[in-house]
């Protein structure tokens, strides 16, 4: 959670360039995840993964994980392990495109 206010920022900075955010939460209590994202002003979607079915399908290890996909949807950067990599690899994937 202490990442959020960072992610906010990148969002706002990049999404005019069709850059989209989705968070997976693996918490069991909807309403708490809703109650965080609405106090941390989160406006990008929240999926809910209480069975952490994308968590094997990704092989997701722990919180936070960072994906980025392309304009086609493909995986362009994967278990990226901090904020400043995710935005590092993200001011790449822009250049390219």
């Amino acid at each position: 959670m202490g990442e959020v206010p960072l992610l906010k920022e990148l969002y706002e900075k990049y999404k005019d360039q069709g850059v989209v955010v989705v968070g997976i939460s693996l918490d069991q209590d909807v309403k708490q995840v809703q109650e965080v994202v609405t106090s941390k002003g989160m406006s990008w979607p929240q999926v809910s993964d209480a069975d952490q079915s994308l968590c094997k399908l990704f092989n997701v290890k722990g919180t936070p994980t960072y994906y980025l996909s392309d304009k086609e949807g493909k995986i362009a950067a994967k278990n990226l392990p901090s904020f400043k990599k995710l935005s590092e690899a993200l001011d790449v994937l822009l250049k390219r495109s």
